[in-house]
């Protein structure tokens, strides 16, 4: 069975060179609220950051030494809380955990387990405080990726920011773990939870706070649930209050399309590519292989008109 599609590409890139997130610092001092509208009017929202690629463009896209908004913001409340990977690109499935038995369970009394530590091959929420051994993922590519145990005690923050300025980052992934994992007994994992959502929507699971507590993965700090970029500080990122006046930060993200014709050869006559499932499912997994370079783009099929959905039949040797 054979079908000939093009699919667009609705992004910032193409397959040679990249257009990534354009930042533009602004000034004038507003709420954040007040911001993200001006943000919304003039260019696409408040700064997006998807990885360290952007935040190095974001702290380059000005000389000031301010702390400014970004679009990140809490929703306080433990029901509110998502899980992420710690690694950009790599997408949380309800559908494929190694939960021990009765775990998740917030068993830290006032504070909430937002980090997640693997004890036996079992995932556990645990204190992100607490003081652990790690592992970190080093990723130079798709073909060669290795992981190091790393046997410092550090928090689970602690540990991410050491993998992340020494390797790639901490191990994310069921993949990654499956390889890396099977001879450690107690360590971090890059599986942790926050109340964090960008302005536009983005599901980006890059944190680079300077200093967490365990429980700003959850509220911020109080009632400071919106987040900052203190750039005098290369930029990590802090909190306050959403009512305070401040310079801002927008991005802009031209969408270019880009059309690419592709031949899908299947091989197992069960699948039936005119089934919109399994359509859809292919261009999942070819987001998701962009998202691993860290490239944010959204696919969608178009289809040839029956009479050209043909193409010349090539001999095998």
């Amino acid at each position: 069975m054979k079908s000939l599609f093009v699919f667009i590409l609705m992004g910032q890139c193409s397959f040679i060179t990249c257009q990534l997130y354009d930042y533009h610092f602004i000034k004038d001092n507003k709420t954040w609220d007040e911001a993200q509208t001006y943000c919304r009017e003039k260019y696409t929202d408040l700064a997006t950051v998807s990885n360290m690629t952007d935040m190095k463009r974001l702290i380059d896209s000005t000389q000031s030494q301010a702390e400014a908004w970004i679009g990140l913001h809490s929703y306080p409340g433990r029901d509110n809380r998502t899980w992420y990977w710690s690694l950009p690109g790599v997408d949380f499935n309800e559908n494929q955990t190694r939960w021990e038995k009765g775990q998740p369970n917030d068993w830290g009394g006032p504070w909430e387990e937002n980090c997640v530590l693997l004890i036996n091959n079992k995932w556990s929420d645990y204190l992100c405080t607490h003081l652990s051994k790690f592992i970190c993922d080093n990723e130079t590519n798709q073909a060669n990726k290795t992981c190091h145990v790393i046997d410092y005690f550090m928090t689970w923050p602690q540990a991410q920011n050491y993998c992340r300025e020494n390797h790639t980052d901490l191990i994310s992934g069921l993949d990654q773990l499956y390889d890396c994992a099977q001879s450690v007994s107690v360590v971090w994992i890059g599986l942790f939870r926050d109340t964090w959502r960008w302005s536009d929507g983005s599901n980006s699971s890059f944190r680079y706070w300077e200093s967490l507590s365990n429980n700003d993965m959850v509220d911020g700090e109080s009632d400071k649930t919106c987040a900052t970029t203190v750039l005098n500080r290369a930029g990590r990122w802090s909190f306050d209050y959403c009512s305070n006046k401040k310079p801002f930060i927008c991005y802009d993200a031209p969408v270019k399309q880009h059309l690419v014709e592709m031949t899908l050869r299947v091989d197992d006559p069960t699948v039936d590519m005119k089934d919109p499932a399994v359509a859809e499912a292919l261009l999942k997994q070819l987001e998701q292989k962009f998202r691993e370079k860290g490239v944010s783009v959204k696919l969608s099929w178009r289809k040839l008109p029956e009479k050209q959905n043909t193409c010349p039949e090539i001999d095998k040797v």
